[in-house]
């Protein structure tokens, strides 16, 4: 070959140079007005890291992972994590200098690395000091609440930092704040206050833990998943301590036997065992600490391709990239008539057993279909009897016991799209009640410890139902404002104002409907509260609290009945509210993709319906809801959410076995029922193991012995609805009755020898005739006197004047409601009569103790519940059967003596003396109803 001549190369390079020199020059001007590399010392370095987050972080607040040698610290980076105060958002005030905080001690938990780049000589324990008093009880005031961060920075030779970049936030609790970081080797730890308390401490292990052996597919997964969460493809294996008492203060050391803890002002000891992953508190645990590992898991593509589009392009091509993926899935497998579900059945579902003139409510009425000719079964309910091991109790010789708790059917809700169909699942709410759970994963906490992700250790467990992350896309609510969660009356997320929610009360009830905004949550009676009451963020962050329910979810979008039909008489609540302004209700990004999704809703009759589709939009999910006579539901999400219904039994040893509704259902498989879920959950069990379900009603006080009263009941037969005991007080014999709630209407009849006005309407002293022979009870209230007679108001009409003093027995749709008297507007069909008020505030008043004579006399109350409480005796006072009201929980309490001082009364069906149309005194009647599912909306809940 032949060799080119060097006056050739020479020619070609001078003719390039001023190119070369143009370049050179140019990047010289850029690198000469950037700003110059932060000093080698802790203040710049706390300063650049401030800045690479938008906040502040104090000169004592980092620490540098392990150096990876000169060429890999300076190419790639040296790893430092640190805790950092993000700015807070518009309108609130900023962080003070944090940065010019405490000048950091002798050990100095952040200086610059050394001239070698080793960093600072790390003590005998390793790489981060331990933690001083100062670190400990160091008050967030002034300085907002630290996240725990971790970044790569670049460093020269000298250790004088260069760049910074891949930052990432491993804990991400705006409302909480992460104080005490220790570090050694690939472990950190750092705890988690807030509401001035320690919420929790974690502890991570940057090594990402030992995943053991996974195929190639599942590894590259999990690799990418770990470096989007924490920078780097190992990820990071995570342990969380939680208390049943929380501390006010902790101290953390790590060791190589595991993390060393100090808790509360006394130093009570603990440790972390890093081998059998258990707190060991030496026999003293004043705080209830315990500790559970989160599972690292292989998310799916599909789950993995918004946040790598979000972290890679930026957030907008998040939900674009989403819907490509989707929109592929989707193209792969074909739109194609989802196959009906197998389900084990006993064949159509007969009504359920009741007596005559009463009517069955159990399965839900037929489904109509959208499109004609319906498919064979389509809309018809069946009950399912899935193949797992199970009895129903007290199912075998009571002929009014339905045989299963569950019925399915399928529906084609879009008569434009005959392939679409939608598999219901009708809950029996009677025999089921709910909890939720939240998962190790989603949703992340404000505050505190995640959650575990764990079904309970229970034998009447019976299902699971998925739910999803929340909205996506631009009905996703901003940064800071993620949809609530809140599980055993812990908020991981507090609930957005207006959002659309599942609540549940601690006997399992479920509420449906947008979550109340202001002094309306305090009217929920439900509700409890975590810390004292605030009504914004800002006042959380700054050591306040909110008013929480026991157990709630908050789904991307809300459905309301925009004509449901109408509801039993114990379900006519108030209509839903309007959502307040900015609230996430308006349709969610995706809406149009046909795709996996699911729904909870509540029917008519007070029973959940789950609704579940391979294939549909948010058109036809919606479709079906109204379809199925749902009055109020919840959008459960969407694909790449898991979604269905899972039958869940225990097996002789223990193990848990699984039956999905529909095969197709992307739930967890049954063969990993008994691993942690990554994401919340919704799971169901039986009200009663071995018999029936107790009874829907608040029956207290530890020594009063309640039975089922003989007189008749309103069915179902097996759910007494009506009880009585028998307490002393006073040394007289004091007889209760307690009616339970939604079981009855009430109906306030004025009594024959009531005395008005000439000028005065006529009232009704008979209930309807449509009601006659459902009427369980009447009680007395006795009858005004001739002269300044207590008010009363039958239907809505004002017969007597009411004079606005003492109490007020108030009857509105039907419910009883006790109230001071005055102040209160006697509406369309509400009933009302003033009576003395001899108890209020849970105190007894000084009418009570008036003495008179010696006859019959009752007293009356209302439960939170809706339980009405009657306690009955003979006695010169109200004194008697007041204290007994009192006792068993009761708030305010009225005398039932309209002003005559006539005998009281408690007469009840099939009883003895026998019940009357219409009686001499004004009477209370109690209009039995056939027993509706327990599921309410929360404007029921809510109400005043």
């Amino acid at each position: 070959m032949t060799e080119r001549p060097l006056s050739t190369w020479i020619d070609h390079l001078r003719g390039r140079l001023p190119v070369a020199l143009g370049v050179a020059l140019l990047g010289a001007v850029a690198r000469l007005s950037t700003p110059p590399p932060p000093a080698r010392t802790a203040d710049a370095i706390a300063g650049m890291l401030g800045d690479a987050i938008g906040g502040a972080v104090s000169p004592d607040d980092f620490v540098w992972e392990e150096r990876g040698g000169f060429l890999s610290d300076a190419l790639l980076g040296r790893r430092v994590l640190f805790l950092g105060v993000p700015r807070p958002p518009d309108g609130e005030p900023a962080p003070d200098e944090r940065g010019a905080g405490p000048a950091p001690d002798e050990r100095g938990a952040g200086p610059a690395p050394d001239e070698r780049g080793a960093g600072p000589a790390p003590d005998e324990r390793g790489a981060g000091p331990a933690p001083d008093e100062r670190g400990a009880e160091r008050a967030p005031d002034g300085r907002g609440a630290a996240d725990l961060y971790r970044a790569r920075v670049r460093l020269t030779r000298s250790g004088r930092p260069v760049s910074l970049g891949g930052v990432r936030n491993l804990t991400d609790t705006p409302l909480g704040d992460d104080r005490n970081l220790v570090a050694r080797g690939r472990r950190v730890a750092v705890t988690t206050s807030a509401f001035g308390v320690v919420q929790g401490i974690t502890l991570l292990d940057l090594g990402g833990g030992a995943p053991g052996p996974r195929p190639l597919g599942e590894r590259l997964r999990a690799a990418l998943d770990g470096w989007l969460e924490t920078g780097s493809a190992d990820g990071a294996s995570r342990t969380e301590i939680v208390f049943d008492t929380p501390p006010a203060s902790a101290r953390l050391d790590l060791v190589d036997e595991g993390l060393v803890m100090a808790l509360g002002p006394e130093a009570v000891p603990a440790a972390l065992n890093a081998g059998t992953g258990e707190v060991d508190t030496g026999g003293r645990d004043p705080f209830g600490a315990r500790a559970h590992h989160l599972p690292r898991r292989a998310p799916s593509f599909l789950e993995l391709a918004g946040p790598s589009a979000g972290r890679l392009l930026g957030p907008g091509a998040a939900a674009a990239v989403e819907r490509l993926a989707l929109a592929a899935g989707r193209a792969a497998a074909g739109v194609r008539p989802a196959p009906a579900a197998a389900y084990l059945t006993h064949g159509a579902a007969a009504p359920e057993p009741a007596p005559e003139g009463w009517p069955s409510l159990w399965p839900p009425p037929q489904v109509q279909p959208a499109i004609q000719p319906p498919l064979p079964g389509e809309g018809d309910w069946v009950l399912v009897s899935p193949s797992l091991p199970r009895v129903l109790p007290g199912v075998e010789g009571d002929p009014q016991r339905p045989s299963s708790p569950f019925a399915a059917t399928t529906v084609r809700p879009d008569p434009q799209r005959e392939h679409v169909r939608v598999h219901l699942l009708a809950i029996d709410t009677r025999h089921v009640k709910f909890t939720l759970q939240a998962g190790f994963e989603a949703p992340r906490p404000t505050v505190g410890p995640r959650g575990t992700g764990q079904l309970p250790d229970a034998a009447a467990l019976r299902g699971a139902i998925g739910l999803g992350v929340g909205a996506r896309g631009p009905a996703a609510p901003p940064a800071g404002g993620a949809l609530g969660m809140v599980v055993g009356g812990r908020a991981l997320v507090p609930p957005r104002d207006g959002a659309a929610t599942i609540g549940v009360d601690l006997s399992g009830r479920p509420y449906f409907g947008a979550w109340p905004s202001g002094g309306d949550v305090a009217r929920v009676p439900w509700a409890l509260w975590q810390g004292p009451p605030t009504a914004s963020p800002r006042d959380l962050r700054d050591g306040g609290g909110r008013r929480f329910p026991w157990a709630l979810w908050q789904g991307p979008s809300l459905f309301e009945a925009a004509s449901p039909a109408t509801a039993l008489p114990a379900l006519a609540g108030p209509p839903a509210e309007p959502a307040p302004a900015g609230a996430a209700l308006s349709p969610g990004d995706g809406d149009d993709l046909v795709v996996e999704r699911s729904a909870l809703c509540m029917t008519d009759r007070g029973f959940v319906i789950h609704a579940w589709s391979g294939a549909a939009d948010a058109a036809a999910m919606r479709a079906a809801l109204e379809r199925a006579r749902c009055l109020a539901g919840v959008s459960l999400g969407r694909a790449p959410d898991p979604l269905g219904v899972a039958f869940l039994s225990r097996r002789e040893d223990g193990g848990l076995v699984a039956e999905r509704l529909a095969p197709e259902m992307s739930l967890a498989p049954p063969a990993h029922v008994a691993a942690a879920s990554a994401g919340p959950f919704l799971y169901f069990e039986s009200r009663s193991t071995d018999g029936p379900p107790a009874p829907d009603l608040s029956l207290p006080g530890e020594r009063v012995g309640w039975a089922a009263d003989g007189g008749a009941q309103p069915p179902p037969a097996w759910s007494p609805a009506v009880f009585a005991a028998s307490a002393v007080h006073l040394g007289a014999q004091v007889r209760l009755h307690a009616f339970a709630p939604d079981r009855f209407l009430f109906r306030l009849r004025a009594g024959s020898r009531e005395i008005s006005p000439r000028t005065a309407p006529k009232l009704d002293a008979e209930v309807p005739a449509d009601e006659r022979a459902r009427v369980m009870a009447a009680i007395g209230v006795g009858t005004g006197r001739r002269r300044g007679p207590r008010g009363l108001a039958v239907g809505g009409t004002v017969g007597l004047r009411f004079r606005g003093e003492g109490g007020l027995l108030l009857v509105r749709g039907g419910r009883v409601e006790i109230r001071p008297a005055g102040g209160v507007e006697i509406g369309p069909g509400v009933d009302a009569t003033e009576l003395p008020l001899t108890a209020d505030d849970g105190r007894l008043r000084p009418e009570a103790r008036e003495i008179g004579t010696m006859r019959r006399r009752s007293a009356a109350c209302a439960l939170d519940d809706g339980t009405l409480l009657v306690a009955t005796t003979t006695f010169d006072s109200d004194e008697a059967t007041t204290e007994a009201l009192l006792d068993l929980g009761c708030a305010r309490v009225v005398a039932l003596d309209r002003g005559a001082h006539r005998n009281t009364f408690v007469h009840r069906a099939a009883g003895d003396p026998a019940l009357q149309q219409a009686y001499e005194e004004t009477a209370l009647f109690a209009v039995g109803l056939a027993m509706p599912g327990r599921a309410r909306r929360l404007t029921e809940a809510a109400r005043p």
